[in-house]
């Protein structure tokens, strides 16, 4: 016979089988299989699963880019001649 658990059924937790916790309306009694059913995947099964060992595809490693900021030039100052001439209002010539 397997192992019983309690399942709350609110959130999924699982406890060891207790009868006071069997009796909550709140809790569920379930079976090992049922609580943990990644144990009882049959062989050849869990073979076939992909794993990082047995992946296919090659990952590529991207190069790594180069962000030094050192050779960047300054930009020129700008400013815009619709700007300039309402700076300049007002100012003599």
């Amino acid at each position: 016979m397997s192992k019983m658990y309690i399942r709350v059924k609110k959130d999924g937790f699982l406890y060891d089988y207790n009868e006071i916790l069997a009796k909550n309306p709140g809790c569920e009694v379930i079976t090992e299989q049922e609580a943990f059913p990644e144990r009882f995947v049959p062989a050849h099964v869990a073979d076939r699963v992909e794993t990082p060992e047995n992946h296919k595809r090659a990952t590529k490693r991207k190069a790594a880019l180069d962000l030094s900021t050192a050779d960047i030039p300054e930009a020129p100052p700008y400013t815009s001649p619709e700007l300039a001439a309402e700076a300049s209002k007002g100012l003599p010539a």
